[in-house]
């Protein structure tokens, strides 16, 4: 099998293919500075289109840096790929890197399970998208969840204000509950078991609003260790920073505490 050969082709004549799942290259400072140091060691992957240019399916990030530092010229693979074939390059050269926020991913596998849907079962689509892009069937599925959240809760996602943990729980309430509670989580940083908790308190009790579900489970913690004294705000956001640093809940560090007292008694 020939090796894919290894091409330089004028900047001006490169467009980012519109099945390349990153829709915003970011800040690629750092980036430029490494080219600038050690070159660019992985070469873009292209197609070319009729006009006689070529679409970037992989290399974005690279593409702009070099073009940031002036090149006019950019080493590049041009390989003859569908579109299909276009897309699960793109997703899987991200996800192996790592470099797309959770709704990008979301919305790149979206985009081709409903491509294989239109030949296939629904169900065997995300198992044959799982495979191309080396991921367990429950993990796509996990992803898609993230989609049927509100745009705001997407938003809070793709800031990194909200765990794609907490969102995939946040998508099985009503629209108008998400957002309100969301936003909850963000503003007071709880920690992924305090926010998964004040998600299913607010399944189980739809009418209570988000400050007060999350005030109710408070109270369900210092209940459930005997501990009838109120936490107030500014303790409990310092609660909340220990236990996310300690990766725990709220309720165990209340409990270490506990312990702690009750043995020195």
């Amino acid at each position: 099998m020939d090796l894919p050969k290894i091409i330089e082709i004028a900047t001006d004549l490169l467009t980012v293919s519109p099945f390349n799942v990153r829709r915003q290259v970011g800040d690629v400072s750092n980036l430029a500075e490494s080219i600038q140091a050690i070159g660019l060691l992985q070469p873009i992957v292209v197609r070319q289109i009729h006009d006689g240019g070529y679409e970037v399916v992989a290399g974005a990030r690279r593409l702009e840096a070099c073009r940031t530092l002036g090149w006019k010229r950019i080493p590049a693979v041009v390989r003859p790929l569908t579109n299909r074939e276009a897309l699960i390059l793109s997703l899987s050269e991200n996800i192996q890197q790592e470099t797309l926020d959770p709704i990008e991913r979301a919305e790149g596998v979206q985009r081709l399970v409903d491509d294989l849907t239109k030949e296939m079962p629904r169900s065997q689509a995300v198992e044959i998208a799982a495979r191309q892009v080396g991921k367990r069937a429950s993990t796509i599925y996990e992803w898609l969840t993230l989609l049927r959240t509100t745009e705001a809760v997407r938003q809070m996602v793709r800031e990194r204000r909200v765990e794609t943990t907490v969102a995939t729980r946040l998508a099985a309430l009503p629209p108008e509950q998400q957002e309100p509670l969301a936003r909850v989580v963000a503003e007071e940083n709880l920690p992924r078991a305090d926010a998964l908790r004040a998600v299913r308190f607010a399944q189980e009790h739809p009418s209570v609003p988000p400050q007060q579900a999350v005030a109710a489970f408070r109270r369900e913690a210092l209940e459930e260790y005997s501990v009838t004294v109120s936490i107030p705000g500014q303790l409990y956001f310092a609660l909340a920073e220990r236990a996310k640093g300690d990766r725990c809940t709220i309720q165990e560090l209340i409990r270490r505490a506990v312990q702690v007292y009750v043995a020195g008694k």
